[in-house]
């Protein structure tokens, strides 16, 4: 399933394109072909699209996503004693390689997605991609080290 994105701009000379936020977007830096005649100040619409893979709906059964094996070895001992089957499988997003908890058992997955992330009275963890590339996950540490 692809999901869509919309931005929209006004065009400026010099092939450049001013988002609402002040934000310059260069037109090379979106397309190797020349601009077409655009006259300036015409609203310009750009369209991003993307394939939108859900690691934390319980499509499939996967619930949750990282790339640190370690957080999901002690996030699915964590489901384990709550009574909660989980599996973890890897796949690779590009470069990285990501590891997934699985839910095999339908009626557990949104037990399982409250306890990880969505009730306040569960772990109220964040995803690995809501923090810079190359950084730990913060709200993990947190929990793990108030165990």
């Amino acid at each position: 399933m692809y999901k869509m994105i919309r931005l929209t701009g006004r065009y400026k000379d010099l092939e450049k394109i001013e988002l609402p936020s002040g934000k310059i977007i260069g037109w090379r830096q979106i397309s190797d072909e020349p601009p077409p005649q655009i006259p300036f100040n015409s609203e310009i619409e750009i369209t991003l699209a993307f394939e939108e893979r859900d690691y934390l709906a319980g499509n499939e059964g996967i619930v949750w996503a990282t790339y640190d094996k370690r957080q999901a070895k002690i996030i699915r001992n964590a489901l384990l004693s709550q009574k909660i089957v989980c599996e973890i499988r890897s796949e690779y997003l590009q470069n990285s390689k990501l590891h997934l908890l699985t839910i095999p058992e339908g009626k557990d997955i949104e037990t399982a997605i409250d306890f990880i992330w969505r009730e306040d009275s569960g772990l109220q963890l964040k995803p690995d991609w809501e923090y810079p590339a190359g950084k730990e996950n913060e709200s993990f540490n947190r929990w793990i080290n108030d165990l």
